[in-house]
This record gives C-alpha cells, sequence and structure tokens, in this order.
C-alpha cells in the first residue's frame, strides 16, 4: 500500500510539473525526496501511537518529548507557547558562541554582539536551544524533574530550592530538604578538590563556604551557581518494566541561573567527562531516537539494542585524542547531494574535527563545504522560487506556496568506515512556513577546521553511542 501511495504521489508530481514547469529528470528521482508541500508543516496534535520504546531485559527506554511541541508539558500542549523560528535559531545561535566561549576561553567576537538580524545581549544566560528533554527522578521520596539531553556536556544540574534567581520551569523546583538520601559536598573533601580542579568557580581553586561551590560563568557575565551534591537517581519507564537507578549520583544543584530553560529544569550531560552521567554510572551504551514532526514523540535507551535490530546499525569510530575525549567526534569523508559528491577531497574533510552534539540544533560547516553544499542545492532547486531567508542563518530558502508536491535532492552524509547517513527530508529542510523553506544547514565562521553535526539532522534515525566500543552508529528509527 506504502508503494502504491508514492507512486500515487509520483504520478500527481510528473503530471503537476508539466503544467507549472518544475520537474527534475527520471534520473533524478532516485536520489530525490517527493513530498507534500503541506507535510512539511509541523502537526498541532500530539500523537504518541507511532512510537514504540525499545524494551527487553538489560535496558531501559525513556520517551523523549520535543520541547516546542503538543506533546510537550513544557509547553502545556499548546502550539501558541511555540517561539517563532526565528527566535529559536537566534538562541541557537547564542548557545553555540557561550558553548564556545567557554570551551575555547575567548570572549565573544564583536560580530556576533550586534548584527542587522539581532542584537546580543549583555546577559544572555545559559540559553537553551536544545529541543529535547526526558523526565528522571531525584531523590527518596521521588521528584520528577525535565532535564534536557545533551551529548555535548557533561554536567547533570537541576534548579533547587531556595532557588534565588532562577528561570521558570514547569516542574516544581527539588527541594534537596524532602529528600532521604540528598547530601551536599563538603568543600573540604577530596572529590570537592577535584572537582574544583577539573571547574574552578570564577577561576578560583578554593571554596569560601562549606559547601563545594558548583559555578558556570561565560565571558559575557552570565552563568549559574549553586553547589555540587549527591543523590539518587531515577530513570524509570512509564510502564514500569525497565528500571535504573543510581546512588550517590553526582549533579549540581542550581540555585541561582541567568539563562532560560524554557520550563525545563536543567540538563542532563550524556559526554564522555568524568562528571557525567555516562561516566559516572559507568554506562557502556545508549542510543535515541529524535523525531521528525513535532507531533510525534522519541526515546532514548540506556542498554545495547536487542540481536535483530543491532544488525541495521552501521558504525564509524569515535576519535580519541587528549584535547577531544569528552566529546564525541566522528570523521566525515564526504557529503552527497542528489547522488553526486560535493567536490571536495576526503582528504580534506578527514582533517575537520566534527563533532555530534544533541543539544545543538543545526548542522554548521566550514565556508568551503556549506558553499558547495549550497550551491548543488541550489542548482537542483532551480525550477523553485527562491524566498527570504531567515536570520543571517539561512540564505537559500524557497516559496512553495504555488505547489502541493515538490521533488527535494537527497543529502547524503559520508564516514569514515562506509557509513553513509541520508537525511530525512525534514533533515534537509527547516520550515517557517510553506512560503519560507530553507535548507537546513549554516555556516561555521568562529572554527573553519570544525564541523557540529545537530539535532536536525539526526532526527528520524536512531544514533547509538557505542562508549565502550569507541564507536558512533546510525540505524533506522522508530520515532519517524
Amino acid at each position: 500500500m506504502r508503494i502504491l501511495f508514492k507512486a500515487f504521489l509520483l504520478f500527481i508530481w510528473l503530471l503537476r510539473s508539466s503544467n507549472n514547469g518544475a520537474y527534475a529528470n527520471d534520473n533524478d528521482l532516485s536520489h530525490s525526496h517527493i513530498v507534500s508541500v503541506s507535510s512539511l508543516i509541523p502537526p498541532t496534535v500530539c500523537n504518541r501511537t507511532r512510537t514504540a520504546l525499545p524494551q527487553g531485559p538489560g535496558k531501559v527506554s525513556l520517551e523523549v518529548l520535543g520541547r516546542y511541541g503538543p506533546c510537550s508539558k513544557l509547553n502545556q500542549g499548546k502550539s501558541r507557547n511555540t517561539p517563532s523560528l526565528e527566535e529559536i535559531l537566534r538562541r541557537d545561535q547564542q548557545r553555540l558562541h557561550l558553548k564556545n566561549s567557554r570551551r575555547l576561553q575567548k570572549a565573544i567576537p564583536d560580530n556576533f554582539k550586534k548584527t542587522k538580524a539581532f542584537t546580543f545581549p549583555a546577559k544572555t544566560g545559559i540559553v537553551a536551544a536544545d529541543e529535547y528533554y526526558i523526565v528522571v527522578a531525584i531523590g527518596k521520596p521521588k521528584q520528577y524533574v525535565s532535564l534536557l539531553l545533551d551529548t555535548g556536556s557533561g554536567i547533570t544540574w537541576t534548579q533547587c530550592k531556595p532557588c534565588i534567581h532562577c528561570s521558570q520551569q514547569r516542574d516544581p523546583f527539588f527541594d534537596p530538604s524532602k529528600s532521604k538520601t540528598f547530601s551536599k559536598i563538603p568543600c573540604n573533601s577530596t572529590t570537592c578538590k577535584i572537582l574544583l580542579e577539573w571547574l574552578p568557580p570564577n577561576g578560583q581553586d578554593k571554596c569560601s563556604s562549606k559547601e563545594c561551590p558548583y559555578d558556570i560563568s561565560y565571558v559575557d557575565g552570565s552563568g549559574e551557581t549553586g553547589f555540587w551534591a549527591t543523590d539518587r537517581m531515577t530513570i524509570q519507564e512509564v510502564n514500569g518494566n525497565g528500571y535504573f537507578a543510581r546512588y550517590p549520583f553526582l549533579l549540581g544543584c542550581t540555585n541561582s541561573n541567568t539563562g532560560d530553560q524554557n520550563g525545563a529544569s536543567g540538563i542532563m550531560g550524556l559526554d564522555r567527562g568524568p562528571v557525567s552521567i555516562i561516566s559516572k554510572t559507568n554506562i557502556s551504551y545508549f542510543f535515541y531516537c529524535l523525531h521528525s514532526p513535532y507531533g510525534s514523540t522519541g526515546y532514548i535507551t540506556f542498554g545495547k539494542p536487542d540481536t535483530v535490530n543491532k544488525k541495521f546499525v552501521k558504525y564509524t569510530p569515535i576519535v580519541t585524542t587528549p584535547e577531544q575525549s569528552e566529546f564525541y567526534h566522528i570523521t566525515l569523508t564526504g557529503i552527497s547531494v542528489g547522488g553526486e559528491r560535493l567536490p571536495l577531497k576526503a582528504s580534506y574533510f578527514t582533517k575537520l574535527s566534527t563533532e555530534i552534539d544533541s543539544g545543538t540544533i543545526i548542522t554548521r560547516f566550514p565556508a568551503p563545504v556549506y558553499s558547495a553544499l549550497r550551491s548543488a542545492f541550489r542548482k537542483r532547486m532551480k525550477k523553485y522560487k527562491m524566498g527570504k531567508g531567515i536570520e543571517d542563518l539561512f540564505d537559500t530558502c524557497y516559496d512553495l506556496s504555488a505547489y502541493k508536491t515538490v521533488v527535494v535532492p537527497k543529502i547524503t552524509i559520508h564516514f569514515l568506515g562506509g557509513v553513509d547517513l541520508e537525511l530525512d527530508v525534514r533533515g534537509t529542510l527547516v520550515v517557517e512556513s510553506v512560503s519560507q523553506v530553507c535548507l537546513g544547514f549554516a555556516l561555521l565562521p568562529s572554527d573553519p577546521n570544525s564541523i557540529l553535526l545537530g539535532n536536525v539532522q539526526q532526527r528520524g534515525y536512531e544514533v547509538h553511542y557505542d562508549v565502550a566500543g569507541r564507536r558512533l552508529g546510525f540505524g533506522p528509527g522508530n520515532c519517524s
């Protein structure tokens, strides 16, 4: 039935193309998405029936929710609470520069503080551009918190009572006084000494109170402060079958936060750093599926997939060097548009540092890659009318309001080991409206030697993190 439906769509498109002049050669169709324009618009009704959580012994799966979608309790199920695409992209851009300012210890470039498109605030805080979150329990008895998933961060933290200057959140603030298992880490402890060496508060190497200070400050003056503590972390499936608990679990207890998590309680850090949940719980394998349409849900599973599903996963090595050991770096070897490789040598790609990050929305390329990608995409979309760009990020947009069905060239990202990631059409396009449909990639001007693979391009696939095996895989997902 699905094959017949696709054939019917192809017939309708060919019929319409003879009238409106937008057509592709037969040879191009096997390397193209044939899509209904209306299907590109995110739905406004939650649909949980489309996603089945992976189950089985030795694993626990949680529902992953899109923060801005109708299934999100942070959004209260109201699409009108969703910020505009421009606002989401602006936050993503700010998050990128704040992240780099800490990692690289550099000031935010002047040309990003004020641009034609937007003004960079003097104190933006930690901008929560992450789009996906899970619900876990902390303490005994359990207190539920909503944490944004971030493979580009190591710290798991939540806002705690008393919260002096904190952003609004949907869940009640975590109350340490109500947890029987909560314990502050003393300032004079060995654990605190190690933490302060790893993450000195405000550049200092000692604490000034009985608590071990938790303090992340950026060069623009923003950040969050609190203290380090341990408590019980519980991850449990909705049906109660899967269960995972860790005690004591290290977390940051934030009581002053100049950022805005848009209703979330905090962040779950999933990188390979010394304080992440991956390191502190000895999780050797996890995978997630970030849903494409906002109307459905995704999942994250801690534990290995079953044998049947695992055979469909293709792996590429995780690069491990001293300066990259905390993050998930993989090696990109090329990009294809419409079945043709970009005119850039594989040796050029392999020299670039490619990081996969669930917390960054848009994939960003250095200028040579982005220019070649944009040129190849525009060439294959030349029959469609160009539209207005979005912010300073998207300069390749189309007005598709005159069409019911369009043909979009497939984009495939090639990785070391012969792994090919053929992007879903919603991993190729970012849509503000049918008159503003844009190529969903952006330029990374701050670092000419890096690629950042964001969550838009990961949607609809299972992304597997074999931490112990030092490899990352892509496979078919059950959340698209």
